[in-house]
């Protein structure tokens, strides 16, 4: 939803874009950090060489979110579904691929097709880029780097949850879960698997048969830890019953003793 001003922020907002030149969320932003004081406000922006200095970039950014949203008139800080899809095919960036995760993260897209003015802006202005092909080069820079850079991938995986979360949603439905999995733990972003152990299709293949219906934050976040400890340690030594993973990892833990490695479960994970 647009932001709701008063009218005399929307007045204090017109005084500082006609001084400064920046855009209106830009300003509404450094005009909340000075109550709504636009001197004080117009000061702070030219005191701060590096605020003035983004602002030639910020206003570039604004005007390629203009070009893209599909309501300007009722919608002028969101680029819904249409717009999205038309700016990830203008940066060859197909709708399936981690490489929209890797976008949707960098703009910090609230949903599923959904961006904001502010999180398009801000997040490109962070990196310094205000072009089509720098940003596609950064999308492609991070998708190679997925597999070895854990910062990199913690952080798209994480918003992957939020992405994909329907409004007023905590949950996501195995069905989806499974599908971002897919899309995370195979090449080319994190392959979660072992020279011994396909460890995606034994998650899956348990989830779907404990006829697991939805996943919550702390089991998709866990998941990534215990994907991480997997590919350290194939034979689960690092597992044991005081251990603080969810149940449903615990359980995967013990379906793997009994379905897929029937003999080996007690020396490999024996519990201290």
């Amino acid at each position: 939803m647009p932001a709701i001003y008063s009218s005399a922020q929307k007045a204090a907002i017109t005084e500082f874009t006609s001084v400064t030149q920046v855009d209106k969320s830009s300003a509404a932003k450094l005009l909340k950090q000075h109550n709504w004081n636009a001197s004080a406000a117009v000061n702070a922006f030219f005191n701060n060489p590096s605020t003035a200095a983004a602002n030639p970039l910020r206003k570039s950014l604004n005007s390629t979110f203009d070009k893209y949203r599909d309501d300007p008139r009722n919608e002028p800080d969101n680029i819904d579904v249409g717009g999205t899809s038309k700016l990830l095919g203008q940066l060859q960036i197909e709708l399936d691929d981690v490489g929209a995760l890797i976008f949707s993260d960098i703009v910090s897209s609230p949903s599923l097709g959904k961006i904001t003015r502010e999180g398009f802006v801000d997040g490109w202005a962070e990196v310094n880029i205000d072009s089509l092909p720098k940003m596609r080069n950064l999308v492609l820079q991070r998708r190679s780097a997925l597999p070895s850079d854990r910062d990199i991938f913690k952080n798209v995986y994480n918003h992957t949850f939020t992405l994909a979360l329907a409004p007023g949603a905590k949950t996501l439905p195995l069905e989806m879960a499974v599908e971002f999995w897919r899309m995370l733990f195979t090449p080319p972003a994190y392959d979660w698997r072992t020279s011994s152990t396909p460890w995606l299709d034994w998650w899956l293949e348990f989830l779907q048969a404990k006829k697991t219906k939805a996943v919550n934050k702390d089991l998709w976040k866990q998941t990534l830890s215990f994907a991480e400890q997997t590919m350290r340690d194939d034979s689960l030594g690092f597992w044991n019953e005081e251990s603080s993973w969810p149940s449903v990892i615990d359980e995967f833990v013990e379906w793997i003793e009994k379905e897929k490695r029937p003999g080996r479960g007690g020396e490999a994970m024996e519990v201290e």
